[in-house]
């Protein structure tokens, strides 16, 4: 993750689950013990012409 050059106003932590298709990415995530739709959703390409698809999740706090 990258760090925003202005600070935000929302303290959220969050998590991105990443992997070659849809269906292995939500696959990752439930085994992470994310369910559900992610707040982000986003491909990014990759090596060799592939393309990365990319589920960003909202991590919740330790209570």
């Amino acid at each position: 993750m990258s760090t925003a050059p202005v600070k935000s106003l929302i303290d959220e932590q969050l998590e991105d689950i990443s992997a070659h298709n849809l269906r292995e990415a939500y696959s990752l995530a439930e085994r992470r013990g994310f369910f559900g739709a992610p707040i982000e959703q986003y491909a990014e390409p990759s090596y060799g012409g592939r393309v990365l698809q990319v589920l960003r999740y909202r991590v919740k706090p330790q209570s």
